[in-house]
């Protein structure tokens, strides 16, 4: 298991370790630190794009808004992929425009499909992958506002355009790179080795008798998956910094969906412990009484009973405490911890062979199970800043695609663009190119929010507020202003509330909507121009946009939490019969910790959908690990069979339980057949003559997902429709 693991050399320095970054050096919160350097680089980018007499200077400072990230591998991920949407988008209205540019319907059709396509992709991928999708959809629109007039100058819009949002980007990114020299690998590890206390902790407080439905523990643990969740995308971020995170991300990536394992199966585990303690009492008493009993009879010991030593149990409490209480300071201290938790899975391992009835088979298979997936999660990172290898290899991971939801979104984006361009068409209005940009934008950008029916209305009173307090701003304060310092520093303490609460997560959207509008709505240019009925004008295109996708998105074409929730559980169900059934092959799959990502992905899917009702979404976590030791015992026990023969009769009950896996639309049936195949092994293991400990691991395992599947059988009922407050 470990074999794999070297020592690293010492820890070198490097150029974070001996200039502070910002925060430290003024003694800022990481929050005001991340509020301040956001308005340091609006305030350079603005001030550059009025020097180069850009067509829109204010779209610099928006880009700034848009790509800050308190990371700052976050902000340069997305820095490079809003340059890449941009300049995506910026071809395809070029292409768009010379094509349907003399006919507003086909323009307005073409433009729609083209951003329900680009919709539809983003809800394809991870991160801000998605972000450049959308971008490159919504980007039309920013183009041709300003070509429709004019669609020949369409070509000299989209060079604009890249060329605004490209000074932002690197604005942005070269203040973040000087004020925040720390990189995002430090972030990574802290928080990885966070997550990995935090589930050892779990599983001690299991052991110690915690109650499942506690409400302490129910919280731990949901904030730790979501803890885990999220170090996915600090990994994407702490690649775009450093080519060896980039190199071993698929490694810590399976790392991470072990330690996700292991979160889900704690409870299970926990009580595994807790039985095996009971176990281990019940032999140490019944050592003693034999001990006693010799004594008195004058004769010696029968062998074993007068040996003393720490039982597995203790063994496995003192690790997990340890690995509660993990924090090393340099890489050998990482790999001396993996080499720990190996040594106890071995020492499990050599127990399960020696075990004498079912009750303890079954118990430290899954203590040996949980002991794995931690060391499976803690080795990726003892390896990858030795410059080793990769600990976990595999092929490529394959991200798990939500068609459904992918439909449905980029289905809203083109019917939203569609009736808009419509509205727009037939009233032939002047701002009408600016209700369709709001629509687009705002319809893509909030497809891939967790709930996008509560997120279009908080992004509405975003534009809402930003549209009255722009009024206010452009015709009662900036006309007795003269020059840029006067300009931007009038309003900077607008902006630096409102950056500040983009980053708390209840007014994170509301914040965002209201920056971007906000300086979008003023207008700012080299040589200002006051005209309160063109800003009216605008001003109720922009409201008007805002509040018809909330229109789109809770009336015309509303998300279905518990409908996406059954699509999802249908799509788990068959990736695990699926993966149940290939390992019985004798060319199967074999990359389970890769089969456990794209998995874990579903199951992250399934808890947001299921934020609409909290309870339910509490038990399926419980309900989702224990499907996934049902998949883990079934690949296991078809190891297992491998090198066992067993007579016809239990050979075809076996057969049939396995086969009955791959069918878990009936869980009970599945049930009762693992039921039977672990009592008929169990009756062969008691007649024969030797003991044959392979046998009763085996019938552990049918007897464990036997006990299992009513607990699996909740998460496969969601599967079936429900009313929407179920």
């Amino acid at each position: 298991m470990s074999a794999r693991l070297a020592e690293t050399g010492t820890d070198r320095p490097r150029f974070a370790d001996f200039w502070p970054s910002l925060g430290q050096a003024l003694r800022l919160s990481p929050a005001q630190a991340y509020v301040f350097r956001t308005i340091l680089a609006m305030a350079i980018a603005f001030y550059a794009a009025l020097w180069l007499q850009l067509a829109t200077p204010a779209s610099s400072a928006v880009t700034v808004m848009i790509v800050a990230n308190l990371s700052r591998g976050g902000l340069i991920s997305k820095g490079l992929w809003r340059i890449f949407g941009t300049l995506t988008g910026a071809v395809a209205a070029v292409v768009i425009m010379a094509w349907f540019g003399q006919s507003p319907i086909l323009f307005i059709v073409g433009f729609g499909a083209w951003l329900g396509l680009c919709t539809f992709a983003s809800s394809m991928f991870r991160h801000f992958r998605a972000y450049g999708a959308v971008l490159s959809g919504y980007t039309v629109a920013l183009i041709a506002i300003g070509a429709i007039p004019e669609p020949d100058d369409v070509l000299q819009y989209a060079l604009a355009r890249l060329a605004v949002v490209t000074l932002g980007v690197v604005v942005s990114t070269l203040v973040t790179m000087i004020l925040q020299p720390s990189v995002t690998t430090d972030a990574m590890r802290a928080r990885s080795r966070a997550a990995v206390r935090g589930v050892a902790k779990l599983l001690l407080s299991r052991a110690d008798g915690t109650p499942m439905d506690d409400k302490n523990f129910i919280a731990e643990r949901t904030r730790l998956a979501g803890e885990i969740e999220r170090l996915d995308e600090v990994i994407e971020f702490a690649g775009t910094e450093a080519p060896d995170v980039s190199r071993h991300a698929a490694s810590i990536r399976r790392g991470l969906a072990a330690l996700y394992a292991a979160l889900l199966s704690v409870s299970i585990a926990g009580q595994s412990l807790t039985i095996l303690g009971e176990i281990e009492t019940t032999h140490r008493k019944t050592r003693q009484d034999v001990l006693a009993a010799a004594q008195e009879a004058g004769e010696d010991a029968p062998q074993g009973t007068a040996e003393h030593s720490p039982s597995i149990v203790e063994k496995v409490r003192g690790l997990l405490l340890e690995l509660s209480q993990f924090e090393p300071r340099t890489d050998r201290e990482t790999i001396a911890m993996a080499e720990k938790i190996a040594v106890g899975a071995r020492e499990v391992t050599a127990l399960q062979s020696a075990a004498h009835t079912l009750d303890e088979a079954t118990t430290l298979a899954r203590i040996h199970q949980e002991l794995e997936q931690l060391y499976d999660a803690v080795a990726p990172f003892a390896t990858w800043r030795a410059r080793q290898r990769p600990y976990h290899r595999g092929g490529r991971l394959i991200t798990f695609k939500d068609y459904a939801t992918a439909r449905r979104n980029g289905l809203r984006s083109m019917i939203a663009v569609v009736l808009g361009g419509l509205f727009a068409y037939v009233t032939a209005w002047d701002q009408g190119p600016t209700l369709l940009l709001i629509l687009a934008a705002s319809c893509a950008l909030l497809s891939g929010a967790p709930s996008a029916s509560a997120a279009s209305l908080q992004f509405a009173k975003g534009i809402t507020l930003s549209t009255l307090l722009a009024f206010v701003w452009e015709f009662l304060i900036l006309p007795h202003l003269s020059g840029y310092p006067m300009l931007f520093l009038s309003m900077t303490p607008v902006l630096m509330i409102a950056i500040y609460y983009t980053i708390v997560p209840k007014y994170g959207l509301m914040a965002l909507g209201f920056v971007i509008f906000f300086i979008t709505q003023l207008n700012l240019a080299n040589v200002m121009k006051y005209d309160i009925i063109s800003f009216a004008n605008g001003g109720m295109a922009f409201l008007l946009g805002a509040w018809g996708t909330v229109l789109v998105f809770r009336v015309i074409l509303p998300p279905n939490p518990m409908r996406d929730a059954s699509y999802l559980a249908r799509r788990m169900r068959r990736s695990t019969e699926h993966m149940i059934a290939s390992c019985g092959r004798p060319r199967g799959r074999r990359d389970w910790l890769g089969w456990l990502v794209t998995y874990n992905q579903a199951m992250q899917r399934l808890f947001l959908r299921l934020q609409v009702n909290p309870a339910l979404r509490n038990r399926s976590i419980g309900d989702s690990g224990a499907l996934l030791i049902i998949a883990q015992e079934a690949i296991r026990l078809q190891s297992l069979l491998r090198g066992i023969t067993l007579p016809a009769p239990e050979a075809a009950e076996t057969a049939r339980a396995i086969r009955d896996l791959t069918h878990l639309r009936q869980p009970r049936r599945a049930a009762k057949s693992a039921e039977r195949a672990s009592e008929s092994l169990l009756a062969l293991h008691a007649a024969g003559a030797e003991a044959r400990p392979g046998l009763l691991r085996v019938a552990g395992s049918f007897r464990t997902i036997a006990a299992l599947m009513p607990q699996a059988e909740h998460l496969l009922a969601l599967e079936a429709p429900l009313p929407k407050g179920a």
